[in-house]
């Protein structure tokens, strides 16, 4: 290879990378925030600290029966709420991410509650009652860690299509 071949194949990888992390990561990031979103429904728990338990699955709180007594906390009837976790992609590119819980996925309501939820707020008409935290998405060090671990998963297959 010449010089002037080397410097070519040189300034192909250097796109190539700065595409990657302009286009792909933020995706590739998005996708696996997305999946471990979506595991806190299953888990019932975020950063492996388990929800506060609902009443409706208590003993001897016999307003409810029959499936809703087994179902997990934060599905209800629907489903919606954890559904509803994907990848903005009108916001996400040009280096960064934005995942959100889109008010079009849910089919009995347009109101917004996932914040309710996450983050513990008022909710309920007039005087209402405060939510307990169940939260399930946010800034999480073992996500970091998972969505670092796929990005050089994803660099090293590049590398070796080279």
């Amino acid at each position: 290879m010449s010089p002037r071949e080397f410097e070519l194949a040189l300034r192909k990888l250097e796109k190539q990378y700065r595409d990657f992390y302009a286009t792909n990561a933020p995706a590739i990031a998005a996708k696996v925030a997305v999946g471990y979103f979506k595991k806190s429904f299953q888990t019932e728990s975020w950063k492996r600290v388990k929800w506060k338990e609902v009443k409706r699955r208590m003993p001897g709180w016999n307003r409810k029966e029959g499936a809703a007594q087994t179902r997990k906390i934060l599905t209800g009837e629907t489903g919606d709420l954890g559904r509803s976790i994907q990848a903005d992609r009108s916001r996400t590119g040009s280096g960064k991410a934005v995942v959100w819980t889109a008010p079009s996925s849910f089919t009995r309501s347009d109101r917004i509650y996932a914040a309710v939820h996450n983050e513990g707020l008022k909710a309920g008409r007039g005087k209402g009652f405060i939510m307990p935290k169940r939260q399930f998405m946010g800034e999480s060090p073992e996500l970091n860690k998972l969505i670092v671990e796929e990005l050089q998963r994803k660099l090293a297959d590049m590398a070796q299509k080279l």
